[in-house]
Protein backbone atom coordinates (compact mmCIF):
# COMPACT_ATOMS: atom_id res chain seq x y z
CA UNK A 1 0.00 0.00 0.00
CA UNK A 2 2.99 2.21 0.41
CA UNK A 3 6.37 2.16 -0.65
CA UNK A 4 7.89 2.40 2.98
CA UNK A 5 8.96 -1.34 3.48
CA UNK A 6 11.87 -2.12 5.50
CA UNK A 7 12.76 -5.46 7.28
CA UNK A 8 14.38 -6.42 11.11
CA UNK A 9 15.26 -9.37 12.90
CA UNK A 10 13.88 -10.47 15.97
CA UNK A 11 13.29 -13.11 18.39
CA UNK A 12 9.79 -15.17 18.35
CA UNK A 13 9.34 -17.26 21.15
CA UNK A 14 12.81 -17.80 21.45
CA UNK A 15 13.37 -18.07 17.84
CA UNK A 16 14.75 -15.88 15.30
CA UNK A 17 12.78 -14.02 12.87
CA UNK A 18 13.12 -11.79 10.14
CA UNK A 19 9.99 -9.68 9.91
CA UNK A 20 9.67 -7.84 6.78
CA UNK A 21 6.69 -4.59 6.23
CA UNK A 22 4.91 -2.33 4.95
CA UNK A 23 5.61 0.45 8.12
CA UNK A 24 3.51 3.41 5.68
CA UNK A 25 0.36 1.89 6.21
CA UNK A 26 0.78 2.27 10.04
CA UNK A 27 -0.03 6.13 9.43
CA UNK A 28 -3.55 5.01 8.02
CA UNK A 29 -4.30 1.61 9.79
CA UNK A 30 -7.08 0.36 10.87
CA UNK A 31 -8.50 0.93 7.42
CA UNK A 32 -12.52 -0.12 8.06
CA UNK A 33 -12.56 -1.06 4.95
CA UNK A 34 -9.84 -3.83 5.25
CA UNK A 35 -11.49 -5.67 8.35
CA UNK A 36 -10.38 -9.38 7.75
CA UNK A 37 -6.19 -10.63 8.51
CA UNK A 38 -5.92 -12.96 5.76
CA UNK A 39 -2.53 -15.40 5.60
CA UNK A 40 -0.76 -18.16 3.63
CA UNK A 41 2.02 -19.65 5.68
CA UNK A 42 4.08 -21.55 3.54
CA UNK A 43 6.97 -24.12 4.82
CA UNK A 44 10.55 -22.95 2.84
CA UNK A 45 12.43 -26.25 1.14
CA UNK A 46 15.79 -25.27 2.20
CA UNK A 47 16.04 -23.05 5.22
CA UNK A 48 18.93 -22.34 7.69
CA UNK A 49 19.84 -24.06 10.32
CA UNK A 50 18.40 -21.07 12.39
CA UNK A 51 14.96 -20.90 10.16
CA UNK A 52 16.23 -18.21 8.73
CA UNK A 53 15.67 -18.39 4.33
CA UNK A 54 18.61 -19.47 2.94
CA UNK A 55 20.65 -18.01 -0.01
CA UNK A 56 19.92 -20.60 -1.74
CA UNK A 57 16.41 -20.58 -1.91
CA UNK A 58 16.12 -16.58 -1.69
CA UNK A 59 15.13 -16.18 -5.29
CA UNK A 60 12.84 -18.68 -5.97
CA UNK A 61 11.14 -17.57 -2.67
CA UNK A 62 11.49 -13.82 -4.05
CA UNK A 63 9.66 -15.22 -7.87
CA UNK A 64 6.97 -16.55 -5.02
CA UNK A 65 6.15 -13.58 -3.17
CA UNK A 66 5.85 -11.33 -6.34
CA UNK A 67 3.23 -14.17 -7.65
CA UNK A 68 1.42 -13.68 -4.59
CA UNK A 69 1.18 -9.87 -4.99
CA UNK A 70 0.13 -10.15 -8.26
CA UNK A 71 -2.64 -12.77 -7.77
CA UNK A 72 -4.15 -11.47 -4.10
CA UNK A 73 -3.34 -7.91 -4.18
CA UNK A 74 -6.12 -5.76 -5.38
CA UNK A 75 -8.35 -2.87 -4.15
CA UNK A 76 -9.80 -4.79 -1.70
CA UNK A 77 -6.99 -6.76 -0.46
CA UNK A 78 -3.57 -5.40 0.45
CA UNK A 79 0.10 -6.99 1.28
CA UNK A 80 1.49 -5.78 4.70
CA UNK A 81 4.18 -7.98 5.92
CA UNK A 82 5.49 -11.57 6.08
CA UNK A 83 7.18 -13.69 8.80
CA UNK A 84 10.15 -15.59 8.41
CA UNK A 85 10.57 -18.31 10.74
CA UNK A 86 11.17 -22.00 12.01
CA UNK A 87 11.72 -23.14 8.52
CA UNK A 88 7.95 -21.61 7.46
CA UNK A 89 7.34 -17.98 5.55
CA UNK A 90 4.48 -16.37 6.71
CA UNK A 91 2.59 -13.82 4.24
CA UNK A 92 -0.12 -11.37 5.68
CA UNK A 93 -2.68 -9.57 3.73
CA UNK A 94 -5.74 -7.26 5.10
CA UNK A 95 -9.28 -7.64 3.15
CA UNK A 96 -12.74 -6.53 2.58
CA UNK A 97 -13.82 -10.45 2.81
CA UNK A 98 -12.28 -13.41 2.95
CA UNK A 99 -14.62 -15.29 0.87
CA UNK A 100 -12.60 -17.26 -2.02
CA UNK A 101 -9.12 -17.02 -0.03
CA UNK A 102 -8.57 -20.29 0.13
CA UNK A 103 -8.81 -21.13 -3.66
CA UNK A 104 -7.51 -17.98 -4.92
CA UNK A 105 -4.44 -18.80 -2.55
CA UNK A 106 -4.63 -22.27 -4.66
CA UNK A 107 -4.70 -20.47 -7.31
CA UNK A 108 -1.33 -18.59 -7.41
CA UNK A 109 0.56 -21.24 -5.70
CA UNK A 110 -0.53 -23.68 -8.05
CA UNK A 111 2.96 -22.45 -10.05
CA UNK A 112 4.83 -23.72 -6.80
CA UNK A 113 3.73 -27.17 -6.56
CA UNK A 114 6.93 -28.18 -4.00
CA UNK A 115 5.58 -26.10 -1.81
CA UNK A 116 4.04 -27.38 1.14
CA UNK A 117 1.11 -24.26 2.48
CA UNK A 118 -1.81 -23.80 4.76
CA UNK A 119 -3.86 -20.37 4.31
CA UNK A 120 -7.03 -18.64 6.62
CA UNK A 121 -8.59 -15.51 7.62
CA UNK A 122 -10.32 -14.27 10.68
CA UNK A 123 -12.03 -11.09 11.60
CA UNK A 124 -9.12 -7.99 12.68
CA UNK A 125 -11.14 -4.51 12.25
CA UNK A 126 -8.17 -2.98 14.70
CA UNK A 127 -5.24 -4.42 12.71
CA UNK A 128 -4.06 -6.57 15.88
CA UNK A 129 -2.19 -8.79 13.68
CA UNK A 130 -0.13 -5.98 12.13
CA UNK A 131 0.49 -3.40 15.31
CA UNK A 132 1.84 -6.51 17.38
CA UNK A 133 2.91 -8.90 15.42
CA UNK A 134 4.88 -7.23 12.45
CA UNK A 135 5.13 -3.67 13.73
CA UNK A 136 8.68 -3.42 15.65
CA UNK A 137 9.13 -2.33 18.79
CA UNK A 138 10.94 0.83 19.78
CA UNK A 139 14.28 -1.17 19.99
CA UNK A 140 13.73 -3.02 16.83
CA UNK A 141 12.78 0.18 14.93
CA UNK A 142 15.95 1.75 16.27
CA UNK A 143 18.18 -0.45 15.01
CA UNK A 144 16.10 0.16 11.85
CA UNK A 145 16.82 3.75 11.55
CA UNK A 146 20.26 3.11 12.45
CA UNK A 147 20.89 0.76 9.05
CA UNK A 148 18.93 2.99 6.66
CA UNK A 149 21.44 6.12 8.20
CA UNK A 150 24.71 3.84 7.17
CA UNK A 151 22.80 3.14 3.82
CA UNK A 152 22.78 6.68 3.03
CA UNK A 153 26.08 7.34 4.35
CA UNK A 154 27.19 4.02 1.84
CA UNK A 155 25.32 5.94 -0.96
CA UNK A 156 27.30 8.80 -0.14
CA UNK A 157 30.29 7.11 -0.60
CA UNK A 158 31.20 6.46 2.95
CA UNK A 159 33.08 2.62 3.33
CA UNK A 160 32.15 2.97 6.71
CA UNK A 161 35.19 1.22 7.77
CA UNK A 162 37.24 4.73 9.57
CA UNK A 163 36.37 5.52 12.93
CA UNK A 164 34.97 9.10 13.37
CA UNK A 165 33.32 11.31 15.90
CA UNK A 166 29.54 10.38 15.77
CA UNK A 167 26.64 12.84 17.60
CA UNK A 168 23.93 12.00 19.78
CA UNK A 169 20.87 13.97 20.89
CA UNK A 170 18.61 12.78 24.12
CA UNK A 171 15.88 15.10 25.25
CA UNK A 172 13.82 14.92 28.37
CA UNK A 173 10.86 16.67 30.06
CA UNK A 174 12.74 17.50 33.26
CA UNK A 175 16.59 18.65 34.00
CA UNK A 176 16.25 15.85 36.88
CA UNK A 177 16.11 13.28 34.14
CA UNK A 178 18.83 14.64 32.02
CA UNK A 179 21.04 15.23 34.61
CA UNK A 180 20.48 11.26 35.66
CA UNK A 181 21.17 10.01 32.39
CA UNK A 182 24.18 12.33 31.84
CA UNK A 183 25.92 10.73 34.88
CA UNK A 184 25.45 7.55 33.14
CA UNK A 185 26.22 8.40 29.77
CA UNK A 186 29.87 9.85 30.76
CA UNK A 187 30.03 6.40 32.88
CA UNK A 188 29.83 4.94 29.34
CA UNK A 189 32.29 6.60 27.70
CA UNK A 190 30.43 9.18 26.06
CA UNK A 191 31.00 13.00 26.39
CA UNK A 192 28.70 15.85 26.93
CA UNK A 193 29.49 18.54 24.28
CA UNK A 194 26.21 20.62 24.60
CA UNK A 195 22.78 21.39 27.20
CA UNK A 196 19.97 22.59 25.18
CA UNK A 197 17.53 24.71 27.45
CA UNK A 198 13.62 24.90 26.82
CA UNK A 199 12.90 29.16 25.66
CA UNK A 200 9.30 27.88 25.85
CA UNK A 201 7.17 25.96 28.38
CA UNK A 202 6.46 22.76 27.44
CA UNK A 203 9.75 22.18 25.45
CA UNK A 204 12.09 19.30 26.32
CA UNK A 205 15.65 19.55 28.15
CA UNK A 206 18.26 18.40 25.48
CA UNK A 207 21.76 17.14 25.38
CA UNK A 208 24.66 16.30 22.81
CA UNK A 209 26.92 13.75 23.18
CA UNK A 210 29.56 12.77 20.93
CA UNK A 211 31.95 9.14 20.91
CA UNK A 212 34.58 7.77 18.24
CA UNK A 213 33.32 4.65 16.83
CA UNK A 214 32.66 2.92 12.95
CA UNK A 215 29.54 3.82 12.03
CA UNK A 216 29.06 -0.11 10.29
CA UNK A 217 25.55 -1.75 10.09
CA UNK A 218 27.87 -4.21 12.62
CA UNK A 219 28.81 -2.00 14.92
CA UNK A 220 26.26 0.83 15.36
CA UNK A 221 23.74 -0.46 17.13
CA UNK A 222 26.36 -0.98 20.12
CA UNK A 223 27.25 2.71 20.00
CA UNK A 224 23.43 3.77 20.12
CA UNK A 225 21.42 1.32 22.03
CA UNK A 226 22.98 1.92 25.04
CA UNK A 227 22.15 5.78 25.01
CA UNK A 228 18.69 4.63 23.53
CA UNK A 229 18.20 2.42 26.79
CA UNK A 230 19.67 5.02 29.24
CA UNK A 231 17.44 7.65 27.97
CA UNK A 232 14.19 5.30 28.49
CA UNK A 233 14.80 4.67 31.40
CA UNK A 234 14.62 8.21 32.90
CA UNK A 235 11.95 9.10 30.80
CA UNK A 236 13.57 10.55 27.42
CA UNK A 237 13.60 9.79 23.83
CA UNK A 238 16.60 9.01 22.22
CA UNK A 239 16.88 11.64 19.08
CA UNK A 240 19.13 9.87 16.72
CA UNK A 241 22.68 10.48 15.47
CA UNK A 242 24.91 11.73 12.65
CA UNK A 243 28.58 11.93 11.71
CA UNK A 244 30.27 12.90 8.89
CA UNK A 245 31.05 11.21 5.83
CA UNK A 246 34.59 9.80 5.50
CA UNK A 247 35.55 8.84 1.62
Amino acid sequence: MSADWDSYLSEVNGKPALISLDLGVADDAPLPRLSVVAWVKLRMMKPRDDGLASEEEGEQLKTLEDALRKGLVWKSTAYVGCITLDGHRDYYFYTSAAQGWKEQVGGVLRDFPDYQHGCGSRPDREWDTYFELLVPDDEDRERMNNRRICDELQKRGDRLEQARPIEHSVFFPDADGREKFMRQATALGYLVIETIEPEDKGEQYGVRLVCDGVPAHDQIDALTLPLFRAAADYGGDYDGWETQVVR
